[in-house]
């Protein structure tokens, strides 16, 4: 078991069974599309502007 894989499992692991298995199956491709829109929005959006080279 790799390293991420065994931290994953500890923090699943501790959820309460009030969340089904389908639900976590639903929350974590939106979280991650949601972390990698932002990443993107701040990288293109709200990045210093550099100066041109002369």
């Amino acid at each position: 078991m790799s390293f991420t894989t065994y931290y994953m499992h500890l923090i699943f692991a501790n959820i309460p069974s009030l969340f089904s298995s389908d639900l976590i199956l639903y929350i974590l491709p939106v979280l991650t599309v949601s972390i990698l829109f932002f990443s993107f929005k701040i990288m293109f959006y709200k990045a210093p502007k550099l100066r041109g080279a002369k």
